[in-house]
């Protein structure tokens, strides 16, 4: 019996040696395919973010653009959608929903589910970069939605475009002479046609500010319905109303400061000061900063306000210890109130401090060529016109010490400068 036993416990032996045998490869394939299912399943690629003005107005193209977030580079065909804030708190609560319930999937398609949401506004290019016209005004929030990315939000505000004028005039004009003034909407920059353009000296400026505050924050009567020409009719004189593109002409008789009103029923006024006055006559000079020692150097002469050349202007050149002479009997002839702007003869007294160079051609050009290194100034002079200054700095070998530092204005030639400017604004009476 023992015997017996014996056999049938490694007859079991054996039929479970086989079993294991045979099960286990199946066990390790049943293993290996749970794992390639798992690995082919899609997963998010990335998430999406849109750039888009906080603010825009109605009627005004605006360009969105998407990136994706990991490289923050331009991603194209992304579809982007607007939606209200009451559609966005719908999709937002449909979305967390979806979360808490476990639901959530890289196969969640959330185009379809923005698409019932909001209104489609396109796909982006391949500049991740889409434009689009708002004709409603309203708080949205953008999105930008492709399978397989987590959408991206912005915020945006469009409000209904305010009906303000602008006026784009000279800041400066010559009693008699014919300027161009011209109305236009501001941001859209449009021309109005029809508004009227008036005039006001500065004293009845603050007194024309404060009745038009009053008339802007004046709730009983509609915005289009306010008439802001009556009130500068008070205080102002009518130069004209502008033609179909925007613009009309006018020459002031008189010198004085004003301040120029556009105006038109439905609009808020535009502003622009207006100097009015003879403006002298000015030179500049232009020339290289630094120039190198036995090189010609072409100068050039023009007219400081209409940027013409000047031809016959004469050319003079200081060293730095003539300049702060220079600069007091300067002043001294600018304070000379026995001689007029047209009689000051400025090319006297720099012939007396400096080296004449030589005159302009029709071009208004002169060349020279500099023999010695160091700091010079250049002053261009001629009758009836208002000096010209620029500063030179002669260079010799690159290791030479009396090389100027060309990063930093001098400042003898910064009083220059100063100089300059004092005598220009002295002669025009401001």
């Amino acid at each position: 019996m023992k015997v017996k036993m014996k056999k049938w416990q490694i007859l079991m032996v054996t039929v479970m040696a086989l079993l294991l045998a045979v099960l286990s490869p199946v066990a390790a394939m049943a293993q290996s395919h749970d794992v390639d299912v798992e690995s082919s399943k899609p997963k998010i690629k990335g998430s999406l973010a849109i750039v888009a003005p906080r603010m825009s107005f109605v009627g005004q193209e605006i360009a969105m653009t998407v990136f994706l977030r990991a490289d923050q580079e331009p991603f194209p065909s992304a579809g982007v959608w607007a939606l209200t804030q009451d559609e966005a708190d719908t999709l937002r609560a449909e979305i967390e929903a979806l979360r808490e319930e476990g639901s959530l999937s890289p196969e969640m398609d959330y185009e379809e589910m923005v698409g019932d949401r909001g209104v489609f506004l396109g796909r982006t290019g391949g500049d991740g970069k889409i434009y689009h016209t708002f004709t409603e005004s309203d708080g949205y929030f953008l999105v930008a939605v492709k399978k397989w990315y987590l959408p991206g939000f912005t915020r945006l505000h469009v409000r209904d475009m305010p009906r303000a004028l602008g006026i784009e005039a000279p800041r400066r004009a010559a009693p008699g002479a014919e300027i161009t003034i011209t109305a236009f909407q501001r941001i859209t920059n449009d021309p109005v046609e029809d508004a009227g353009i008036w005039a006001l000296t500065r004293n009845e400026l603050e007194t024309l500010k404060s009745e038009l505050q009053a008339l802007r924050q004046d709730t009983s009567t509609a915005a289009e319905e306010k008439d802001y020409e009556a009130v500068v009719s008070v205080y102002g004189f009518l130069l004209g109303r502008t033609d179909e593109d925007g613009e009309l002409d006018h020459a002031f008789e008189e010198a004085g400061g004003y301040l120029l009103v556009a105006v038109k029923r439905g609009y808020h006024p535009g502003f622009a000061p207006i100097g009015v006055y003879d403006i002298p006559n000015a030179l500049a000079i232009r020339v290289p900063w630094v120039v190198p020692e036995g090189k010609e150097v072409t100068m050039a002469v023009f007219d400081r306000i209409n940027q013409n050349p000047v031809e016959d202007a004469g050319v003079w050149v200081l060293t730095r210890d003539r300049m702060e002479v220079l600069r007091e009997e300067l002043q001294a002839l600018k304070e000379d109130a026995r001689i007029t702007a047209d009689e000051r003869d400025y090319e006297a007294l720099v012939g007396i401090h400096g080296d004449f160079i030589g005159r302009t051609d029709e071009d208004g050009e002169l060349n020279h060529t500099f023999d010695e290194v160091g700091a010079y100034l250049l002053v261009a002079v001629k009758k009836s016109y208002i000096p010209g200054f620029a500063p030179v700095f002669v260079r010799g070998a690159p290791d030479q010490s009396t090389v100027p530092d060309v990063n930093r204005v001098p400042e003898q030639d910064e009083q220059i400068a100063e100089e300059e400017e004092q005598i220009l604004e002295d002669e025009q009476g401001t």
